[in-house]
């Protein structure tokens, strides 16, 4: 589909009480807006509503998400934060997409790079094709890693593993993702979103309270660290991006 001012940045799904959430920009490998962001939210909002039991993550086109779109920029409004006004948007809808009661399941074809990697591992389980990969390249742009990305990261893999894959922004394959526990499910290349609602109609058979308040007791292990984390990945994105900025004015009056 066009990326135009009327299409829908994100398509919603549903199936035997499974949403699916596509993101809908195949022309740019799925890249994020400040406005996909805000879709996303309000798509999140009303799978709740509607009672979904349980909810699927995906990209159109056999691709999840190259990011986030540098060519649209961070900048969001006024104010000292506003050069990363993107990073900070995009915060506050991982930590709804984290919060949901019900199962969330990213399903991963091609790529999950930068934003899109920190979006997919927001999920509470990660299918995803063998043959796809993840990449953090933040600072080969001259920007830093965000949506909470260096923390897990770091949280997971350690220092040393996580520095590698942050610093010097290599791809990161699907079977070494899931070998290092960054991926629950690998699958053929074109089956992750079928297999992710496989695994999505299983989880529905059990209890949703137990479900829900299992969800809550993993959310409260990792969210206080998260929260003192997530002001200064912003602080840092916004010192990040005014850099950037003015290093591209002097090279426009050079």
């Amino acid at each position: 589909m066009d990326d135009t001012a009327d299409a829908a940045l994100i398509l919603r799904e549903d199936h035997d009480g499974v949403t699916t959430l596509l993101l809908n920009r195949p022309r740019q490998r799925n890249a994020l807006r400040y406005e996909s962001w805000t879709e996303l939210s309000a798509l999140l909002g009303a799978a709740v509503e509607d009672r979904s039991r349980a909810v699927v993550l995906a990209g159109s086109n056999g691709f999840f998400c190259a990011g986030g779109d540098l060519k649209t920029g961070p900048a969001h409004g006024d104010g000292p934060l506003a050069p990363a006004g993107r990073v900070e948007h995009a915060q506050r809808v991982m930590a709804q997409l984290r919060a949901l009661p019900v199962p969330t399941i990213a399903a991963v074809e091609g790529a999950a790079v930068g934003l899109g990697w920190s979006l997919a591992l927001s999920c509470d389980l990660v299918v995803c094709a063998s043959d796809a990969f993840f990449a953090a390249p933040f600072v080969a742009r001259a920007v830093v890693p965000d949506g909470g990305l260096a923390w897990r990261l770091t949280e997971q893999l350690g220092r040393h593993r996580a520095a590698s894959l942050l610093l010097r922004g290599g791809r990161l394959p699907a079977v070494e993702a899931e070998r290092i526990g960054l991926v629950t499910d690998l699958v053929e290349p074109g089956t992750a979103i079928d297999r992710a609602r496989d695994i999505a109609i299983e989880l529905m058979k059990a209890d949703p309270g137990a479900v829900e308040m299992t969800k809550r007791l993993i959310n409260s292990a990792e969210s206080a660290q998260l929260a003192s984390f997530l002001p200064l990945e912003l602080a840092m994105a916004t010192v990040a991006q005014q850099r950037s900025a003015a290093a591209d004015a002097r090279t426009a009056f050079s």
